[in-house]
């Protein structure tokens, strides 16, 4: 790149550029540079020269510049650039007369590269700060100034559309009878059971209304015998611009055999000449794939209540890697579940009373040890609420234990009927579905009820600020009336597995042997047993507790596996240790790779290969086959968290696909407040100061695919005192103290409506394509770049953020009276009424 200090030249070196290898250069730059100093001619000279050297690099702008990077043939080199860089690259090829220096640098400095764009923000940015430009250099921190519009793909959970018959795309002219009117009208897609009409003139129907449909254009290229027309049901009707679009479902009459037989005929002569609607696989496939993101992502433990004889009882819990925590709090000395006391009937009669977007609540926690048994108490803030006095004991006194708990649960409606996914495929397809569900299965899930869902919101930045409310030493006795008492027969709750897609890159298999542990430069060493194996690596279990981390090396040594074989020399052999359990007791070691093969790893090869039927699988084998996927299924119908997607677009980061369940929640409401779009959510407000880029992304970057959730709080101030809501968003990293957020926080209860949500940031693996395989095939053999499309999108998928409102448990964190508490959750629900009303 040309230097900082022949920048102001740069109108002769590009006058140049075409000049560098004619005769004419000379007599041509000593006119140009006549009146410059000879020290800047030569320096002139000399850079022009250095930019015509002939250049061998190869360019590749994969992931440097916001836009599409394709691969580009010159001279036997492939190169990949986007448009812009091989417009500049042949417009330069021409000036320079090959590629040379000063060309592969103008390539890589284009204004679309993040490099250039950073550098000029930057630039700008201390520039008005040296000018004194205040305006310029806090309008992006002004709450009132415009932000712009940042709508994202709105992914429905648990909505599958099904399909009996395949939709085809086509135009036809059809008469419409109606009210004993024909109208003209036209097809845009036709299936056996149905079709969908373009109307041009707008035409009174009432959903459900019968009508008849004359195929005019269709009765002239072949005999249908059809002079009465075809027996129709009104669906749906939608207004697109002038264009009024209906939803026909064709009904049962005299004809309806004879012409469903000639459209079957039709259409499968035809779908290859006319493209097959694929809009409703298309979606099914994407809220399958965002769903298998999510499910064994969630830190949310969903709690299945059935109802028997009029008595609810929880009888399973889903689990997956990140919320055992939640399901092993639950358990007491006996490894049992207590959820029939949490969940207990008072407070399942009282959710149900709710009338807010949520049925949910806060439900406060802690434990106490009396002779090796386990006693539960808890409260919610609704039984809290009814003293001040209880509200402080029983806060600041559970605070204070190491056991200490804050949950938000919420509760949702379900039916077993919910629990099986319907074919997206339609029936005509040869393409393989998923079989239904066993009959064992529903019966064990046919009287569930209710789902709960326990989220753990504690923190310890939380704890502390619950620990200040006072306590009475003399008035412990009163928080007996929350604790719960042992049960003679508590009923079985069961935990099962979420299954999705084994990210393991291969299989693991049980066997115990006996492993001797040594470190690097250390002559001490220690013994220990295996637990399971793979060739690439092992799990160990010690009887005492060891002091490793994550990265440390050990040299392992196998010596019962060393009696077996003469071929591999099984002593002080590499291992990285790549996680220790909470008791310090198991470690997970994988082999370290070096210039020759790991022993341990080629060993282990021939070991499975040698006896793969005699070994036993480390996976088990779930207890009721097909269980965990109907209570997924259950769980994605009827839960209303709100769900954010982070894709990785080369080395950028961004938010644009979300999901919502069936209900949805608040944040849904107030992002859809400027669209009045329900549909059409804008994460400007949420994502604005560049939080993708200066949090979330810096954050996925370091993580793992099994590390815990990094957790972030947002904070969304309402002021009404305009017409319309205006909006302020503040997330906890933005301020300097814990005590400068809790005076924001007391001064919105005092003054505005304010919101607030626990982000939890989880890294992802790759797509579950085992999931969606039915739906990617099915799409395959219509349009191969579709099915491309689609899976590149998931591929892309690197962080999924599971958002949780915690609106309720603020105040009380922070020393806010539960007048105040009750005011201010009034105000909320008041707003979201009003949000839910239909705009007039």
């Amino acid at each position: 790149m040309t230097a900082t200090d022949l920048q102001q030249y740069i109108g002769v070196i590009d006058r140049m550029k075409s000049l560098l290898n004619s005769a004419d250069f000379d007599q041509v730059f000593s006119l140009l540079t006549s009146d410059l100093p000879k020290s800047k001619q030569f320096l002139l000279k000399m850079e022009l020269k250095r930019m015509a050297q002939p250049c061998n690099y190869y360019i590749d702008l994969r992931g440097h510049v916001d836009a599409d990077v394709k691969p580009y043939d010159y001279m036997g080199k492939t190169h990949y650039m986007d448009d812009n860089a091989v417009k500049i690259f042949e417009t330069g090829l021409k000036q320079y007369g090959s590629f040379t220096l000063g060309l592969y640098e103008e390539v890589l400095n284009t204004e679309n590269n993040f490099r250039v764009m950073h550098r000029k923000q930057t630039e700008e940015r201390v520039r008005n700060a040296l000018e004194g430009d205040v305006d310029n250099i806090d309008s992006d921190s002004d709450p009132d100034s415009e932000i712009p519009a940042l709508y994202a793909k709105l992914i429905n959970f648990g909505q599958h559309t099904a399909r009996r018959d395949e939709r085809m795309h086509f135009s036809i002219d059809v008469a419409l009878e109606i009210n004993e009117q024909r109208i003209s009208a036209s097809t845009s897609d036709l299936s056996v059971s149905g079709c969908k009409l373009k109307l041009q003139q707008p035409v009174k129907a009432d959903i459900g209304q019968l009508v008849k449909l004359h195929f005019t254009a269709l009765e002239q290229e072949f005999v249908l015998g059809l002079a009465d027309g075809v027996l129709y049901k009104t669906i749906d009707i939608e207004q697109q611009a002038t264009n009024s679009y209906w939803r026909l479902e064709r009904q049962q009459s005299e004809n309806e055999v004879q012409f469903a037989e000639f459209l079957k005929r039709f259409i499968s002569g035809n779908k290859r000449r006319y493209k097959v609607n694929l809009d409703h696989v298309s979606q099914s496939l994407l809220s399958k794939g965002y769903e298998q993101f999510y499910v064994p992502r969630t830190s949310s433990l969903p709690v299945f209540i059935a109802v028997k004889n009029g008595h609810p009882a929880p009888f399973c819990a889903l689990t997956t890697e990140y919320n055992k925590p939640v399901w092993q709090y639950f358990l007491d000395e006996q490894h049992q579940a207590v959820f029939i006391s949490i969940l207990n009937v008072k407070r399942l009669k009282t959710l149900l009373q709710k009338t807010s977007v949520e049925m949910s609540t806060i439900l406060y926690s802690f434990t106490h040890a009396v002779q090796g048994k386990l006693f539960f108490y808890s409260a919610t803030s609704e039984e809290l609420a009814e003293s001040e006095q209880l509200k402080e004991l029983f806060l600041g006194f559970g605070a204070s234990k190491p056991s200490w708990r804050v949950f938000h649960l919420n509760l949702q409606r379900t039916r077993a009927a919910l629990a099986e996914i319907p074919v997206t495929i339609p029936e005509q397809s040869s393409v393989k579905t998923p079989a239904p569900l066993s009959n064992l299965i529903k019966q064990f899930i046919q009287d569930v009820r209710y789902i709960v869902s326990l989220s753990d919101i504690t923190g310890n930045e939380n704890t502390f600020w619950y620990q200040s409310y006072p306590v009475d030493q003399q008035q412990l006795k009163l928080l007996a009336q929350f604790g719960h008492k042992k049960l003679l027969n508590q009923p079985p709750c069961e935990a099962v597995a979420v299954q999705y897609v084994n990210l393991r890159s291969e299989s693991r298999y049980l066997y115990k042997t006996a492993v001797t542990v040594a470190e690097r430069d250390s002559p001490l060493a220690f013994s220990g047993h295996s637990r399971d194996f793979s060739s690439k690596g092992l799990q160990l279990e010690t009887t005492l507790p060891v002091r490793y981390k994550k990265g440390d090396v050990l040299l392992l040594s196998l010596p019962d596996m060393q009696k077996i074989s003469n071929k591999y020399a099984l002593s002080a052999l590499p291992y990285e240790v790549m996680a220790v359990s909470k008791s310090r007791t198991i470690m997970n070691l994988r082999a370290i790779e070096g210039s020759e093969p790991h022993t341990g790893r080629l060993f282990f090869q021939q070991l499975i290969q040698n006896n793969r039927a005699k070994l036993t699988l480390a996976e088990e084998s779930p207890k009721y086959p097909g269980l965990a996927l109907a209570l997924r299924n259950l769980y994605m119908n009827a839960h209303s968290h709100f769900t954010l997607y982070v894709h990785r677009k080369g080395l950028r980061y961004e938010i644009s696909t979300l999901a919502k369940g069936s209900q949805g929640n608040s944040l849904h409401q107030l992002l859809s407040i400027y669209s009045n779009d329900p549909q059409q959510l804008d994460l400007a407000l949420i994502l604005q100061n560049n939080a993708i880029s200066l949090h979330f992304a810096q954050q996925l970057k370091q993580m793992k695919r099994f590390d815990a959730p990094r957790a972030f709080e947002l904070f969304i101030v309402v002021d009404r005192t305009s017409a319309m809501p205006t909006l302020e968003c503040r997330y906890d990293y933005e301020f300097i103290s814990e005590q400068a957020k809790q005076q924001f926080v007391l001064t919105a209860l005092q003054n505005s409506i304010l919101f607030c949500y626990k982000m939890l940031l989880s890294r992802t693996g790759r797509p579950d394509t085992e999931f969606i395989a039915p739906e990617l095939t099915y799409i395959s053999t219509y349009a191969i770049h579709k099915a491309k499309q689609l899976e590149e999108e998931l591929w892309s998928v690197a962080g999924v953020i599971d958002v949780i409102d915690i609106s309720a448990e603020i105040p009380w964190r922070f020393g806010a009276s539960t007048e105040q508490s009750q005011q201010q959750n009034a105000k909320q629900q008041a707003l979201l009424a009003q949000l839910q009303q239909p705009v007039t």
